[in-house]
């Protein structure tokens, strides 16, 4: 689902014969990109919440036998998910200044939307690489390599989130 369309669909009245005055229309579709993209980080981040208290639970698993040995593991990985969440959280909607030297155009907030939207599919990793854990813990394997495995694949992703701010400039 685009919620770029989502979000011009939910136009009041008002709003769609406001988009005729001359010089708004342009203003008007900017604001609703970044609408659209600060809707998909939400869910982008809500997704990721829901395996963060995965892994959590995990670790409440280990507490007893012999996974016990990967609970640091398990602690760096729920922490790096958390930073993770905190930083799609509190990322940049796209917005510079009026004198900032990068202008931010709509093919660059489209590229944004594309790129969180590209994050989001990347859950499915992570939550693969839970399933994983889990499935270690349930048939008594050893945890640590798919307990390493989730923190490379959790790792990826932060790396992957840092690039965001090349999108706007085009060094993505």
């Amino acid at each position: 689902m685009d919620l770029r369309n989502v979000v011009e669909d939910a136009m009041g009245g008002f709003e769609s014969m406001a988009k005729k005055i001359p010089g708004y229309s342009g203003y008007k579709e900017k604001e609703q990109r970044r609408e659209a993209d600060a809707l998909l980080r939400e869910h982008l981040a809500r997704e990721l919440e829901t395996q963060w208290a995965r892994s959590n639970d995990l670790r409440s698993q280990m507490l007893i036998g012999p996974a016990m040995s990967q609970l640091d593991d398990m602690g760096k990985a729920s922490r790096r998910l958390q930073t993770l969440i905190d930083k799609i959280k509190a990322a940049a909607q796209g917005y510079a200044g009026f004198f900032d030297a990068v202008k931010v155009k709509e093919d660059q907030l489209d590229a944004l939307y594309e790129f969180d939207n590209d994050m989001l599919l990347r859950v499915d990793d992570i939550a693969d690489a839970i399933d994983a854990v889990q499935a270690a813990l349930d048939s008594e394997e050893n945890v640590a390599p798919s307990a390493r495995r989730l923190n490379t694949v959790i790792s990826e992703l932060l790396t992957l989130f840092d690039k965001r701010k090349d999108v706007v400039t085009g060094l993505y």
